[in-house]
């Protein structure tokens, strides 16, 4: 049994697991998905909550004894954001609910959430939302980042089609923030990131027709041949319809084994043909390189687009993010020659038709972004190679620094320098979100950004 006063709270939660008690280290891997930290740190107690009442318990204990507070909703973070040294780590996995009006056409949704379940659940009733690319990552940290998922090119960013959220504040007291009401704690909550100082525990929805039709289109070419293909990339991009979202991925190729730039693209639209047409450009193939196999079309439902962003877990996991307004052609050749050390690892070059912008809302800490993003992602299993595979993404990161104009706070490693969270936000935003914490917070309660 945990010994007091945790005793106490453990009276208040669906489950306690103290540091050094039995389960707890169990507890403390589970809710971590980057194996490479889920036993980087080590908080005071793990607590899991099913409900905001439990949530708020947890605060008013956490306040009147002195610690600190750090939620989790699924724990799909890169650095592991949720895992501090000392306080409490606030799971909120069992907060999972799924409230469907489709009258409305709106949700209710618990931060715990999985983008997959829910995108599965909402096409059973005709809708969607612009959830993560991958199945797995969870809405709470997702939303809070801001979240720029499938077909964002027509939706815009995850946040910008939330209308309130639910949360505990550092003085206990569960409130519903909107533009109308708690109008800055709104403000705050789409798009600080890791950094919020409050507790999620639910987003309120607007949700979008099921598209009628998506098409997706896929052909892959030998790293040596990037050169030849960067500028056909960068000018079928440019003639792409801007709702249409063009990935470049550096890997190994699934079935050669070398490493490979992989093109896909995925478009919605109102019927195949008009899906097919907005990606049209790419299918006239460079013909200054061969494709390493026969390029792919085929029309797809909304819900099997998770299958093509695999991110597998149970990985040590490095990664690193970066913004830019160059061409997908120009970024591809700036990094196409540096191999990495694991076969698992990937860069993922994310950009939209026309190099249009993803739509950010008018008002929210989600002040940077929306253009081509890089992704860096180290994946890899044995201890003994972290150091070489963060090494690579070191390197990543600095041959696309010339490129770069900001990061995304959802992905981008705020440890790696003390100038990585100015890089996330306007200077007005990061300003505003510094007076908001120190007005909600006051005491520091919840952690501020790793």
């Amino acid at each position: 049994m945990p010994a007091p006063p945790l005793a106490d709270l453990a009276r208040h939660v669906s489950a306690l697991h103290a540091h050094a008690a039995a389960g707890y280290d169990r507890a403390r891997e589970r809710v971590i998905w980057n194996k490479r930290l889920d036993k980087a740190r080590a908080p005071d107690a793990v607590v899991e909550c099913r409900s905001a009442e439990e949530v708020a318990a947890v605060v008013r204990f956490a306040a009147a004894n002195g610690l600190k507070v750090s939620p989790r909703g699924t724990g799909h973070h890169y650095e592991a954001a949720a895992l501090r040294e000392g306080g409490l780590l606030l799971d909120l996995g069992g907060i999972d609910f799924i409230e469907i009006d489709e009258a409305a056409g709106t949700a209710r949704v618990g931060a715990a959430v999985i983008g997959g379940p829910l995108s599965e659940r909402l096409a059973r009733q005709g809708l969607a939302f612009p959830v993560g690319h991958c199945v797995d990552v969870g809405l709470s940290g997702y939303v809070l980042a801001g979240g720029f998922g499938w077909n964002a090119g027509e939706w815009g960013a995850a946040c910008t089609n939330v209308t309130a959220v639910e949360m505990v504040t550092a003085a206990g007291e569960i409130v519903v923030a909107s533009e109308s009401d708690r109008p800055d704690l709104f403000w705050a909550a789409r798009g600080a990131g890791p950094g919020f100082f409050a507790a999620i525990t639910a987003y309120h929805l607007r949700l979008h027709p099921l598209p009628p039709a998506t098409f997706a289109w896929r052909a892959s070419f030998a790293v040596k041949d990037v050169p030849a293909i960067a500028d056909w990339l960068s000018t079928a991009t440019e003639a792409t319809h801007p709702t249409a979202e063009v990935g470049c991925f550096l890997l190994n190729h699934w079935d050669t084994h070398e490493p490979a730039a992989v093109i896909r693209v995925s478009c919605c639209a109102e019927s195949e043909e008009e899906a097919r047409e907005r990606i049209s450009p790419f299918f006239a193939l460079p013909t200054t390189a061969l494709s390493l196999d026969e390029a792919k079309s085929e029309p797809v439902a909304f819900t099997e687009l998770f299958k093509m962003s695999p991110m597998p877990s149970g990985e040590r996991v490095a990664a690193d993010h970066a913004w830019s307004d160059a061409t997908l052609g120009e970024l591809l050749l700036a990094i196409h020659d540096l191999p990495s050390p694991s076969t698992h690892s990937t860069v993922d070059l994310v950009g939209f038709g026309g190099h249009s912008r993803v739509a950010l809302p008018a008002d929210a800490a989600l002040s940077l972004g929306g253009g081509t993003g890089a992704g860096i992602y180290a994946l890899w299993d044995d201890p003994a190679d972290d150091e070489a595979n963060r090494a690579w993404v070191r390197r990543m990161d600095e041959a696309l620094a010339p490129l770069r104009s900001g990061r995304y706070v959802g992905e981008a490693d705020l440890t790696a320098g003390p100038d990585r969270l100015a890089e996330c936000f306007t200077p007005q935003a990061l300003e505003r979100l510094r007076k908001l914490r120190a007005r909600h917070d006051p005491n520091g309660l919840f952690f501020a950004w790793p």
